[in-house]
This record gives C-alpha cells, structure tokens and sequence, in this order.
C-alpha cells in the first residue's frame, strides 16, 4: 500500500494547501518541519494570496482525487469521495467556461435545451378569478342609475333597442359589460358600428378595463381561455355571417343601407342564449333603422293587422324602459335622464 503522505510528495505544494485551509506560515511551517522564512518566500513568490478562490479549491480538489486514487485497496466511502470529487471538478469547469464566454449555457447544460423541440405557446388573455371579481366590483361602483337599468334588463329581456343622447357613456358602459359576459358565460361579444373605427372604440374601452386589473389584451377578435371570442366589425359584415353571439349594434340609426345589415346581422343572435342590444342617436324619420325602431318593421311581416302592434314611442312612456309588444325591451335615455340617474 502506498502511503497517503507519499502521494503529494512536494512540500512546496503542500503548504500551499494548507495554507489556503486557513493554516498560518508559521504553522505550516511546524506541521511540515520547515522553516519558516522558507515559507514565507513560497508564500511571495507564488502569491499565495493573488490566487483566485475557485482556482484555490480546485488545486485542493486536484490533490485529494489523486491521493484517493493513488490507494491500492480503496474503501466503499473512497469511491463516494471520488464520484462526489469528480463532479465537482466538472461543475467548475463549466463556472470556468461561462467566466470566459459569458453563455449561461456553459454554466447550465438545460439552458442550451430549452429551446429545442415544440414550446407550448404561452395562454393569453388570461384573467384569474380574483381579477374578474375586481372587475365585477369596479363595473358595479362606477356604473350610474340608468346604465344598471340597461343591465337589468339585459338580464330579463333579449332585445334591447335604447334611443339615446350623445356622451351619455353607452359606447363605454356596453364595453365592460361585454368583457365580464365573456368572462363569466362564455359567451362571443360582437360589435357592429357604423364604421371599424367606431367598432374599435368598443375594444378600446374594453382594453382598458383590463388593465385596471393589468391583464393586456391582445387579438383581433380576441380570444379568451374559456373560448369566448369578442369581434369589432364595421358594417361590411358579409364574411362575418358564420359568427354568432352577443350582438351589439352602435349608432344604428347612422348606419347606411341599414335594413340589409339588419337581414345579415340578425342570425348572429338568433338562438335564445344570445342577446342583442341596439343603441343609437336619433337621426331622421326617413332613415331606414325607423321601421325596426317603431315597430312598423315587425308589422311588416304580419299579414293579419291583429298581430300587429301599435307602439307608444313618447319619451313619457319609454323613459323608465318598457317591454314592447314585437319583444324588444325599449328605453329613450335624454341627457336630463341620465343627470338624474
């Protein structure tokens, strides 16, 4: 067997080693049988303290993997050591690697395979229960009198049709209404305007109630985690006729050619489970969204006269928001109304 003190047979070395273990010269000097001036000049001369940390502990590391391996009859807890060193020396090794290149990749093998192979896009539009409950609590707060009356009815009625003054805040209050039906059913949200510029304030106003709870919105349409899909189109709705959903039709009665709309647009809210709410400024007697305001629309289609219905569209009677005979809910909202309320 070869003895252990035999292996770093260089007491030069030796005392560096051990001074780097926290050993003092003179120390080192009585452990090694030396003098001390002798290893206080290897000490200068080698600039024992000018040598970097890392390099101290592989030096160190170096030294005892040889004197493990050195032995001839080598216990179970020598190969534990000489694993465990082994590694060690190859961990510094890539700290040594990333010193010189600054690649994380030589400081961690993982970094080079995290980019290999399919990545699972990252989830948008992605709200958590508590950001939804925030938005539900801010659009209950900032919501006026008139505008809850627009939501009640929502909820009983499936028509909606509002005559309305201008900067009432429909446009912004249909928005967030929207968003949080999304959120909570499921439900497309669809946006009709008189032009996609108008259709583009919905969403504008919907990207801003997100961030009040700082989710970022992207997408057009977007498309929500629960599979809700929320459209901002203009009037040329043609190549849209597949989608159905919410509808929500802006500034009706400023829209040209509105009955061929009206014909597009009304099977995107057919079926029972979706809703439809139009809102408007007043315009002429002669546009064509009058019919589908007064009545005379749903009449038209009704060849006995004891199916038709004779509509009270006085703001007295409409103020407070009625359910009208042809199953639209309808409301006149004035700018005195909406002080009040």
């Amino acid at each position: 067997t070869t003895p252990a003190t035999t292996i770093i047979s260089d007491p030069r070395r030796q005392a560096a080693l051990l001074y780097w273990q926290g050993f003092s010269v003179r120390q080192i000097a009585e452990t090694l049988n030396l003098k001390g001036p002798t290893v206080q000049s290897w000490k200068l001369r080698d600039k024992w303290d000018g040598i970097a940390p890392i390099s101290r502990v592989e030096q160190s590391m170096e030294a005892r993997l040889i004197q493990l391996i050195m032995k001839d009859v080598k216990e179970g807890k020598d190969f534990k050591e000489i694993d465990l060193l082994g590694r060690q020396i190859e961990r510094l090794a890539r700290v040594n690697r990333y010193s010189a290149t600054g690649n994380e990749a030589d400081l961690n093998p993982n970094v080079a395979n995290r980019n290999k192979g399919e990545r699972k896009p990252a989830e948008r539009n992605v709200f958590s229960e508590a950001a939804v409950e925030k938005l539900q609590s801010i659009f209950t707060e900032t919501t006026f009198e008139y505008q809850m009356g627009w939501y009640r009815a929502g909820l009983q009625h499936r028509i909606r049709n509002i005559l309305k003054s201008r900067q009432i805040g429909a446009t912004f209050f249909f928005a967030r209404e929207a968003l949080l039906d999304a959120l909570t059913t499921g439900r497309n949200q669809i946006f009709l305007s008189a032009s996609k510029a108008q259709a583009h304030v919905f969403r504008n106003y919907i990207i801003d109630f997100a961030r009040l709870v700082e989710v970022d919105l992207k997408g057009d349409p977007m498309v929500l985690p629960n599979g809700a899909r929320l459209m901002f189109l203009g009037t040329n709705v043609r190549t849209a006729q597949s989608y159905t959903g919410n509808l929500y039709l802006d500034e009706y009665f400023w829209i040209p050619k509105f009955q061929e709309l009206r014909k597009v647009a009304s099977g995107m809210s057919l079926h029972k489970r979706w809703r439809t709410t139009s809102f408007s400024t007043p315009s002429s007697l002669a546009h064509s969204a009058y019919p589908f305001w007064s009545g005379e629309l749903f009449n038209k289609g009704r060849r006995s006269k004891a199916d038709h219905v004779q509509l009270d569209l006085s703001h007295s009677h409409l103020s407070k928001g009625v359910l009208c005979g042809d199953g639209q809910w309808r409301q006149i909202v004035t700018v005195e109304d909406a002080l009040t309320g």
